[in-house]
């Protein structure tokens, strides 16, 4: 946390604005204005001097403030200076008791343990509360399984280790694992075909496509409205060796399931179109995409609108918060006010964990409050997450779509090289606009670039020190888009290849295409064995699309797959060469 402070405000010292570091307004106007411009100013001046370890100049301004709700921040900073300031235990103890409910608390308790000696032991840091996942819909019958069984844990044990085996490429360890009649007799018939269909897909993925159908198929006789996945493989299969009537039969089945995420059935419904434009159904082509087009923010229901040739009509007005909401939410929890006065003074991050802590705290009836609040604060990151939390339908319209997909104060150093739409596409899945973003595997920043690769692009094995940094990652994200687009892959300017090798890597794409011989690109992208890759392009390509309708301009790649054509890259809005 004190990395964040520190590079905040020496960007704050530069430019006066934090827009292009963190994405948060220069300036914040309405109910959440909670500090005065002298504050912002004072508190902007503290940061900095303390970064230079001045510390009588700090206190001398800290005496001035008008409001001291980030005296806590400073203090943090102040005691967890690097080499300016030995805190004192004392110091620790006094800061745990009155700020252990921070988000970087943890940090200082531990430096008091160590400090402690023979005093009285620091308080504790609050944990965080988190908020019930957001689940699958299942079918009604199914999901009574699940929650009626006295088996539970035992029947969340086999699923996790079913799981990890389908996601490990091994379907037929999975296959022998769930029909042990150890694992077997604690599931229900729905419980154990909805697994089946887990193995029916790991079978697709590894081109075994006889144990697929097979598998699929078995989970089908008896749960047909239940194996949803099932039924997408089957179709899936049956597609792909040119039986377009099974490929109809099992695709409009799954279409007219309703228990589902919209994602699938919007994929169900449009697969089930094509099979029967190849059936010359044409009745059955129209009802089909007028199911898939009823999710406008899904990939197929965006090919599916192409297809009838009309706009998404995405509500885009987003969701406003009044003076009224706001101080009732200062009323129920103290870091709604915090998160107000963070993103003021330019420090983004914080205010962005500071408020995802408050919505696990929080009532779920305030989620569409602090969406609203998190907009006006230019959160981006948080309204992502918080509007997903505040019920938005997966893939519909909703006013919540423009807290879905924010447009914040992010570019690259050198100007927009490739369109905004594409890069914030790519950002949205990559970092969800949060310029800390670190992965388990060391990819790093907005557009999740590892070292390595961020080394190549810059020519310098420096360039991995900057990559927190936003408009530096996203210079180099956009070049190595840019290399993608022109150099890899032929040079084809193909969007599917682009986000495939970026995800998966070009060598792995280009080896695996090679072996696969499938020419239609849909099938290709629906068969590509990383699940984590068909689950980028698909999302990336969605953003990218849903970005344009946003910024008003056409999508001529999302026309051109609906057509059955490669999705070819156009610039529309970037700035000239």
């Amino acid at each position: 946390m004190f990395a964040r402070i520190v590079a905040a405000c020496a960007v704050l010292v530069a430019s006066a604005t934090v827009a292009g570091l963190t994405g948060a307004k220069a300036e914040i106007t309405g109910p959440a204005a909670v500090l005065s411009v002298e504050d912002i100013q004072r508190y902007q001046a503290i940061f900095e001097l303390q970064e230079d370890a001045k510390w009588p100049a700090a206190d001398a301004l800290i005496k001035k403030l008008e409001n001291k709700i980030l005296l806590g921040y400073v203090l943090e900073q102040r005691y967890m200076h690097p080499t300016g300031y030995r805190s004192s235990y004392p110091e620790l103890s006094r800061w745990l008791a009155a700020y252990a409910d921070h988000p970087n608390a943890q940090p200082l308790y531990t430096l008091a343990k160590r400090r402690q000696g023979r005093s009285a032991p620091p308080r504790r840091p609050a944990s965080r509360q988190w908020p019930s996942e957001i689940e699958a819909p299942l079918h009604p019958d199914l999901a009574a399984d699940y929650e009626n069984s006295s088996r539970r844990a035992e029947v969340e044990r086999i699923q996790a280790r079913l799981r990890y085996l389908t996601n490990d490429d091994r379907p037929t360890q999975a296959l022998n694992y769930l029909n042990d009649p150890r694992q077997f007799n604690m599931l229900t018939a729905a419980q154990t075909d909805r697994v089946r269909g887990w193995i029916a897909a790991s079978y697709y993925y590894n081109g075994e496509l006889t144990q697929a159908r097979q598998v699929a198929e078995l989970a089908l006789r008896r749960s047909s409205d239940q194996a949803v996945l099932s039924h997408w493989v089957a179709g899936l299969v049956a597609y792909r060796q040119n039986d377009y009537a099974r490929a109809l039969k099992h695709f409009g089945a799954q279409a007219e399931i309703e228990y589902q995420e919209g994602p699938l059935r919007a994929g169900a419904a449009f697969w089930a179109a094509r099979a029967a434009l190849a059936r010359g159904d044409v009745a059955a082509i129209e009802r089909y995409l007028e199911v898939a087009a009823d999710y406008p923010l899904t990939f197929y229901g965006q090919l599916a609108l192409a297809q009838l040739g009309r706009d998404p009509r995405i509500d885009w007005s987003g969701l406003s918060l009044t003076e009224a909401e706001f101080e009732a939410l200062k009323q129920k929890n103290a870091r709604i006010e915090r998160a107000a006065a963070l993103a003021q003074v330019g420090l983004a991050s914080e205010a962005d964990l500071e408020l995802k802590w408050a919505q696990g705290e929080m009532d779920p009836s305030d989620n569409r409050a602090l969406v609203a609040l998190a907009d006006d604060l230019s959160l981006p990151s948080a309204a992502i997450i918080l509007a997903k939390y505040a019920g938005a339908d997966h893939g519909r319209r909703d006013d919540l779509a423009a807290a879905l997909y924010p447009v914040p104060d992010f570019a690259p150093s050198n100007g927009f090289e490739v369109d905004p739409a594409l890069l914030f596409g790519l950002i949205r899945q990559e970092s969800k606009f949060l310029p800390e973003a670190t992965s388990r595997v060391g990819a790093r920043g907005l557009m999740q670039l590892m070292p390595r690769t961020a080394s190549y692009v810059a020519g310098t094995s420096r360039a991995s020190g900057r990559l927190y940094d936003p408009a530096y990652n996203m210079q180099l994200g956009q070049s190595y888009v840019h290399q993608l687009l022109t150099k890899y892959n032929n040079g084809s300017g193909d969007l599917f290849e682009m986000a495939l090798s970026y995800n998966w890597g070009p060598g792995n794409f280009r080896r695996w295409r090679a072996q696969a011989g499938i020419e239609d690109q849909l099938l290709m992208l629906e068969s590509v064995p990383n699940p984590e890759a068909r689950h980028f392009v698909e999302t990336v390509l969605t953003n990218y699309w849903v970005y344009r309708d946003r910024y008003g301009e056409p999508a001529p790649t999302r026309d051109a797959v609906a057509a059955g054509q490669p999705p070819i890259y156009q610039s529309i809005s970037a700035k000239a060469d």
